[in-house]
């Protein structure tokens, strides 16, 4: 006759609940992380399409103003004619003006030397003179 109370059958069903118990406490936390993972995911989703919707504004005003440009080279081509002959007409102004001025006076100094004696601008007690009386050239 089998015994209701035998101590296989009580282990037998504790291994049995403990498995049980383990499984869903271990479904419980992979279903939360799970979770969590799909919101970071989402999230990640969200900005990339913000992210490429902003490089998308930010293209189409660059191909405008792209366009722009263009747009205002084109008429400074056709522009550009009439502002050489007024850049040729000044410059010929500036030359006429500078072949009537007076000469610039390029005359030596009465002795016929230039003025070659040394800078008075540092006193021989400041670091510069006493570095000047320390080098094998002064001396």
């Amino acid at each position: 006759m089998v015994q209701l109370f035998n101590p296989w059958f009580v282990v037998a069903a504790l291994m049995v609940l403990v498995a049980v118990l383990q499984w869903w406490v271990m479904r419980s936390i992979h279903r939360r992380r799970l979770a969590e993972v799909r919101a970071r995911h989402q999230n990640a989703q969200q900005a990339a399409a913000t992210l490429l919707q902003q490089a998308r504004q930010q293209t189409a005003q660059v191909q405008l103003e792209l366009a722009a440009a263009r747009e205002a080279i084109k008429r400074r081509a056709n522009a550009a004619p009439a502002r050489a002959t007024a850049s040729a007409m000044a410059r010929e102004r500036l030359n006429k003006l500078l072949d009537e001025a007076p000469e610039a006076q390029d005359a030596l100094p009465p002795n016929g030397f230039a003025d070659t004696l040394p800078s008075m601008q540092f006193a021989p007690s400041t670091s510069f003179g006493l570095l000047q009386r320390s080098s094998p050239r002064a001396m």
